[in-house]
């Protein structure tokens, strides 16, 4: 998805808060950009959120986008006051020692039929991230205008997008992270199974939310709810005069 989506959400924002969106490397206003590696995507982030911060910033990632702002603290937590990291998950893919996660094929399947038609890939993709969703209708259909606004991703970014979903594995970053973290999770995530809350309120310095009734996109689908803990969160990690 390309930034359109939380439009919004943002315009619900108190006036005080200085958003910032970036568009990841083949979305949006970058869909002639490719990348290869998070790696990749950490170091996009951080080329176009340094021209505009002054001072460590409170990150929100989404699905995807949470992985490269985990690394990105990771590797600089001075440009970090806080996370806020959206229906994702430090592993996406079941591992041995690993159940709160997705099977590998789901991607594998999402990988080959992307070769095939990447209009229709996306239409099923898109359908799978509101199952589960009261008025999934209404979502899907926010959606698809978000897309057909800015443009078809390019296939490039999606299968490398797969494939970073696939391979990565945050685990150990969590624990060894400086900044506060915060994970809101969506109760019927068909990507992200509501689980993983079990695994994260173990863990040091990270404190995580379930929302009632959500699936994958509870800024959208809920977007009371994710306002209300993302003010919570700024609150509490603002500086005040």
């Amino acid at each position: 998805m390309n930034s359109a989506v939380w439009d919004s959400f943002i315009n619900q924002l108190p006036d005080f808060i200085e958003p910032l969106c970036i568009d990841l490397p083949g979305h949006g206003q970058f869909n002639q950009l490719g990348f290869e590696s998070l790696q990749d995507l950490v170091d996009h982030l951080l080329l176009h959120a340094d021209k505009r911060l002054t001072g460590p910033a409170i990150w929100v990632g989404w699905s995807l986008g949470a992985l490269p702002v985990l690394a990105l603290a990771r590797q600089q937590p001075e440009k970090v006051r806080a996370l806020c990291l959206l229906a994702s998950n430090p592993c996406f893919v079941v591992r041995a020692d690993w159940q709160a996660a997705v099977e590998e094929s789901v991607f594998d399947l999402f990988a080959d039929n992307l070769q095939q038609n990447i209009e229709k890939t996306l239409q099923r993709f898109l359908s799978l991230q509101v199952r589960g969703m009261a008025e999934s209708r209404d979502v899907l259909r926010l959606l698809r205008a978000a897309i057909v606004g800015q443009g078809l991703p390019s296939s490039a970014a999606l299968a490398s997008g797969l494939a970073v979903l696939k391979s990565t594995d945050l685990r150990a970053t969590l624990g060894a992270l400086a900044v506060p973290q915060y994970w809101l999770l969506g109760e019927h995530d068909s990507l992200v199974p509501a689980a993983l809350n079990d695994y994260l309120g173990v863990q040091a310095g990270v404190k995580s939310h379930i929302i009632d009734g959500a699936a994958h996109l509870p800024f959208v689908s809920h977007p009371e709810d994710v306002m209300q803990q993302l003010l919570s969160i700024i609150d509490v990690n603002r500086i005040h005069d």
